[in-house]
């Protein structure tokens, strides 16, 4: 792994890396998933964390048939595909800004980061996985609300979107805030800055989302 940190073009291929993930997320929220948010409404948005994270078939359910009939099939219409491209566009953009930083730090950091930089990716592996999971239930529900739900698909969504929201806003972050930490203190060139600035940024919305949705779900 620490060989693709020490690669000539290593600093291109993750630059690259997170511009494409910029590109996708822009497609995601700029064209993908607009028409389902005009149906299921902007500020219901954040509901969805509370169906990613229901765990049981009864709790799913209410979710789903708390949106309005025609807004149910904007659900599945932000999962899949909107929330899928949004996956790997915020997987990307933070793999790449990650490997970014790494490379400029020394010993062990430099190890860890070898690692660490994957963490955003398996997150949206997993999230692509949950939105599968989720997508299971609301379909059958916006086409008949008296649908049973197989107790097993909120189960699994529920245990994929913590590990999701594990990697993504606390080992991630973790590594991220202190790398930029420790980076400060070694690397102050205007490209250093400018990366640890621009990974500050999107660490923070990851750390601050979860914090703002998940406690109203319990």
């Amino acid at each position: 792994m620490q060989t693709l940190l020490r690669m000539p073009r290593a600093p291109l291929a993750f630059s690259l890396m997170a511009v494409a993930g910029v590109m996708v997320f822009g497609l995601a929220v700029g064209v993908l998933m607009q028409p389902a948010v005009a149906i299921v409404g902007m500020e219901r948005t954040s509901d969805l964390v509370c169906l990613q994270l229901a765990f049981t078939a009864a709790r799913a359910t209410e979710i789903v048939l708390s949106f309005p009939a025609e807004a149910r099939s904007g659900i599945a219409q932000l999962l899949v595909p909107g929330d899928l491209a949004l996956a790997w566009g915020y997987g990307l953009l933070l793999a790449g800004l990650t490997g970014l930083l790494a490379m400029r730090l020394p010993g062990a950091w430099f190890r860890v980061g070898a690692i660490a930089f994957w963490i955003p990716l398996l997150a949206s592996t997993l999230d692509c996985i949950e939105n599968a999971f989720l997508y299971a239930i609301v379909v059958p529900l916006a086409a008949n609300p008296d649908a049973v739900i197989a107790p097993i698909l909120p189960l699994l969504a529920g245990v994929v979107a913590s590990l999701k929201w594990i990697a993504l806003a606390i080992v991630t972050p973790a590594y991220g805030f202190a790398g930029i930490y420790k980076g400060v203190t070694v690397d102050r060139s205007g490209s250093a800055l400018i990366i640890y600035f621009l990974l500050f940024v999107v660490l923070l919305s990851m750390v601050v989302k979860p914090i703002q949705d998940i406690p109203a779900c319990f």
